[in-house]
């Protein structure tokens, strides 16, 4: 506990503040993290021309604790650290989803917890200055309208700056979608107040198999990897699969691929929960129909195969002294504890790893101190710790080694030189165990490990 109260202070200072309005779109993106939201946001982050100002969460269905928790996660992991993300509203009242399990689990393809990002609380003044950056900004509904109803009963004027996409099936006339009706008097509050509204109808995504689809994905990108994941829990009954947001995503990315009606329209309630649209020549709602379904589908088999940018602003995070992170880990700096310690991260350096998840150690050492002290560097330097059961250790004669295994299946073999435990013995014994515990960080990597890449 202690060790992670430290790396938690030395990884704050690497949370990030927003910054002006980008000369592309911009886009405020809200999500309840329902499983099709976390892949229209990979699609979202995959498209270079899109800045997204922020994430906002509301309670949906996840729950917005969990939803937030997962929403970092994703970020993280796809090298997106740097967006802002805020949490939202969670209004009370409101009954969990059947499926609120499922989504709070992601269908059993999660991502690490949050680690580095914090996030801040959805306020009027957080919203007011973006829209005052970014005039015109677009704001992406891909959950319920909670967190708009509050920005508007709090400052009236928050939404007349922004143009509200909302993705909804229309027949007929009728507007039905379930975050509409989950919180149906945030959603009657917003379509009435709101200046411009885009509906973008994707009814006609209704009949593609979203497992299939899916299924034909190839290439080995971090989102191909998650739907992997994702239809490996489907295929054992944890997870329904269901193409909503995705194309909404694609949709939202590709104009030219909605037709926009020539009618403007009020939106009216039924009565059941849904909408009427009527015509309004003073009305504040447009209906764009997703039309080219190919191309949509081109689109987002080209975001998913290509995956998230790396939009991490790199070098703001500050590194905690590992020589005081093994002290107060250990207990002191001793020789092997520095050499576990190198060999962690060197095994991510080679594996292009961030650590602590995703990642597996198989170590092999003398079991007795001072040499079994170099399990206890290799879990720092790899964040593969005991607690989380992603190393395991097995009793070997010196020199020791380990091995790495990524998530992808690509593995690094690390061995300990021969010579190193006799170089030990001879530094210990002449300077002390703290001197040549020092002694370790400053040598060569290539002077005390052999490195065997893509080992099994």
């Amino acid at each position: 506990l202690l060790l992670m109260l430290l790396l938690g202070i030395a990884v704050a200072a690497g949370a990030h503040t927003g910054n002006a309005a980008h000369a592309g779109r911009n886009v405020v993106v809200d999500t309840d993290m329902g499983l099709d939201d976390v892949r229209a946001i990979m699609a979202l982050l995959a498209d270079p021309s899109l800045h997204i100002r922020a994430f906002v969460t509301v309670e949906g269905s996840a729950a917005l604790g969990k939803g937030t928790d997962n929403l970092v996660g994703l970020l993280e992991a796809g090298r997106s650290g740097s967006i802002l993300v805020f949490k939202g509203s969670a209004r009370t009242g409101l009954d969990a989803p059947p499926w609120r399990h499922t989504a709070n689990s992601l269908g059993g393809a999660v991502f690490p917890p949050p680690r580095v990002m914090r996030t801040g609380e959805l306020t009027p003044q957080v919203m007011a200055g973006i829209v005052e950056e970014t005039p015109g900004i677009e704001y992406l509904a891909l959950g319920p309208l909670s967190n708009l109803m509050a920005l508007a009963e709090a400052d009236p004027d928050v939404l007349g700056g922004m143009v509200i996409y909302i993705p909804a099936a229309v027949h007929d006339g009728l507007v039905s979608d379930w975050n509409l009706v989950y919180d149906g008097e945030a959603s009657r509050a917003v379509l009435g107040q709101a200046n411009r509204i885009v509906i973008m109808d994707i009814s006609g995504t209704e009949g593609i198999d979203g497992h299939e689809f899916l299924s034909s994905l190839t290439g080995d990108s971090f989102t191909s990897r998650y739907i992997d994941r994702l239809l490996a829990g489907a295929a054992g009954g944890t997870s329904h699969i269901r193409l909503y947001d995705d194309f909404a995503a694609a949709a939202f990315l590709g104009k030219d691929r909605l037709e926009f009606d020539e009618g403007i329209f009020a939106l009216v309630p039924t009565g059941e929960g849904g909408f009427r649209l009527v015509p309004d020549d003073g009305g504040n709602v447009r209906i764009a129909s997703l039309r080219d379904i190919d191309s949509a589908i081109h689109a987002l088999r080209t975001l998913y195969t290509r995956g998230p940018l790396d939009r991490h602003e790199h070098g703001g995070d500050s590194e905690f002294p590992p020589e005081a992170l093994l002290r107060t880990f250990h207990g002191h700096l001793g020789p092997y504890v520095v050499i576990g310690y190198r060999m962690g991260r060197l095994a991510l350096g080679e594996l292009d790893s961030e650590g602590h998840f995703g990642i597996s150690a198989e170590v092999h050492s003398p079991l007795e101190p001072p040499r079994s002290c170099l399990i206890d560097g290799v879990q720092l330097g790899s964040g593969c710790t005991l607690g989380k059961g992603n190393i395991a250790v097995e009793y070997t004669p010196e020199p020791a080694w380990a091995r790495f295994r990524v998530e992808d299946g690509r593995v690094v073999t690390i061995r300990l030189k021969p010579g190193i435990p006799a170089l030990v013995r001879t530094l210990v014994d002449r300077e002390g165990v703290e001197t040549a515990g020092g002694a370790f960080f400053a040598m060569r990597l290539d002077s005390l490990f052999s490195v065997d890449r893509g080992a099994h």
